[in-house]
């Protein structure tokens, strides 16, 4: 449940500037970034490879279907998928489903599903002492034997600070910005959890770093950029 509070898989590269929409995400067809995961102990363990699959611009923006293979430590594929992000007058939304844990959601695919989701926004302009908008989606499983749902809310986002983050990347001036993330779900048992993270998100970058922690405070993993082109 820990690959829950990882926060936002955000797309990175230099492009050209006709496409910009948004000062943290410029895309175009065949840009790919690279991450690396981590556990709360600093151990890699598997790495997401993102690109960008499709891209069309439009007369505010554009849309992007981006395709994540997310790896364990020994390369092995564990899912693959397409997401999806638009931009409109400068704003990004973030499709919901990157945030349900892959594990969880190979375990509802084979079944129909109920989607409701409201999506995270990222404006064009970051200023510290900025609050964010919330985002949330749900899931529930149709004509299953079983009962199953789960639900995942992101909120109180917030831009705390300025901070300069080096990574295998290189090294980029990011803004800084908390959550909280709640979790609920009903597959044979109920769960739920509260987490917090922690994100830098860089200009003409976008997303450089995560890190989740549990209630308590303690780390519970982190993700880096470590390439990108």
């Amino acid at each position: 449940m820990k690959k829950l509070t990882l926060t936002f898989l955000f797309i990175c590269s230099m492009l050209v500037t006709f496409s910009q929409c948004n000062d943290y995400y410029i895309l175009q067809d065949g840009t790919s970034w690279t991450y690396e995961n981590y556990n709360g102990k600093g151990k890699p363990t598997g790495k997401n490879i993102q690109k960008v699959k499709s891209f069309e611009k439009t007369t505010s923006g554009f849309v992007a279907t981006i395709n994540s293979t997310v790896l364990d430590d020994k390369g092995k594929i564990l899912t693959e998928g397409d997401l999806e992000m638009t931009c409109e007058n400068g704003t990004i939304t973030m499709d919901m489903r990157k945030f349900i844990p892959q594990e969880q959601l190979k375990a509802l695919s084979s079944y129909e599903m109920k989607i409701e989701s409201e999506n995270l926004e990222l404006p064009s302009k970051l200023t510290v002492g900025q609050s964010l908008k919330d985002g949330s989606i749900s899931l529930t499983t149709e004509g299953s034997p079983i009962p199953m749902s789960m639900a995942v809310t992101i909120s109180n986002r917030k831009v705390v600070g300025k901070e300069t983050i080096t990574t295998p990347a290189g090294t980029f001036d990011c803004y800084k910005i908390t959550n909280t993330s709640y979790m609920k779900s009903k597959i044979g048992i109920n769960f739920s959890a509260d987490f917090s993270g922690t994100e830098w998100i860089a200009e003409k970058v976008g997303f450089v770093k995560s890190e989740s922690f549990d209630k308590k405070g303690k780390l519970n993993g982190s993700i880096l950029l470590i390439g990108r082109q």
